[in-house]
């Protein structure tokens, strides 16, 4: 047993007690094993010692960066909300733009200045996009806003302006030919001779023979053919109940049901049916009742008058 070392392991109860033997050499495996643990003990502490310590000091900084990022996230999200509302005001602006040139050519007006087209023109999308991103973001929504309301607005004007155009183009505002009105509208001496008076339902306008003849605004074709009294004559519907008609002509261009617009030509003057001479015969109804067309028209009985 020399040289031999024996450790007894003693239970606590009456079982057998266990032994372990071993050598010097053995011995001295267990003490650089038992010295190995320790170390790697130690070394381990250590270690979690200072990457607790690495880690206590990285915690602020740590939450720095999650406070950055989430600023960045806002911005991003900000940046984003800008360049839509960007896109959003270029298109409004377009828009305006493009109403203002409908309105002025509908109104036949040229505007000298307007500050949505003077706007619309000297903000590029680039400019625009560089103006939002250094504008704060409830500055430039209402901005986007004064554009949007200025935009709705333009569109009620837009609209108004669409009907109140539809409208005159439906009504019987020129004469269908230029000329001297030889007959106004009302009673007159028979022109055919005599004393009698008769009521006269339209007026003449002199021309040569062969004139165009106008429509004077918007309509559908309701009659294009001869009549007793009025030879080759063309009868206009305008709707609203306005409808006009245009007699002694020497040739019609138009048919029953033809669709057509204000200075579309429709006939040449003539002296067909009851008439003395060339001319043309031209009269307006509303509701069926016969009205003088120079109520309609631009040229007054004043001026009439004058010539």
């Amino acid at each position: 047993m020399k040289d031999k070392y024996t450790i007894i392991f003693i239970p606590p109860d009456d079982s057998d007690t266990r032994q372990l033997q071993f050598s010097k050499l053995g011995k001295r495996f267990i003490k650089a094993g038992l010295l190995l643990i320790g170390v790697l003990i130690i070394g381990l502490s250590a270690r979690n010692l200072y990457l607790s310590y690495y880690i206590n000091n990285l915690k602020p900084t740590s939450e720095h960066i999650t406070q950055l990022k989430s600023t960045i996230a806002e911005r991003d999200q900000e940046i984003s909300d800008l360049k839509e509302t960007s896109i959003q005001m270029t298109e409004d602006l377009s828009r305006i733009k493009d109403l203002e040139g409908k309105l002025s050519s509908m109104l036949q007006i040229n505007p000298t200045s307007s500050a949505s087209t003077s706007l619309s023109r000297s903000i590029n999308p680039d400019a625009q996009n560089f103006i939002l991103a250094n504008t704060p973001v409830q500055t430039s929504n209402q901005s986007a806003q004064i554009v949007a309301d200025h935009l709705n607005l333009l569109e009620k004007y837009y609209e108004a302006a669409v009907l109140q155009k539809g409208r005159l183009d439906h009504t019987p505002s020129i004469l269908p030919v230029e000329g001297e009105i030889t007959s106004p509208h009302g009673y007159r001496q028979n022109p055919f001779g005599g004393w009698s008076k008769e009521f006269h339902n339209g007026i003449d306008i002199a021309c040569n023979y062969g004139t165009p003849i106008l429509a004077t605004a918007d309509g559908i074709v309701t009659f294009s053919g001869r009549n007793s009294v009025f030879g080759l004559r063309v009868d206009i519907d305008h709707g609203d109940g306005i409808k006009t008609f245009y007699g002694h002509n020497s040739r019609l261009l138009v048919k029953e049901g033809d669709l057509v617009k204000k200075r579309d030509l429709i006939a040449y003057s003539g002296n067909s049916g009851r008439s003395t001479g060339s001319h043309l015969h031209y009269g307006i109804t509303v509701n069926g009742k016969n009205v003088d067309p120079l109520t309609f028209t631009i040229i007054t009985k004043e001026r009439n008058e004058d010539v």
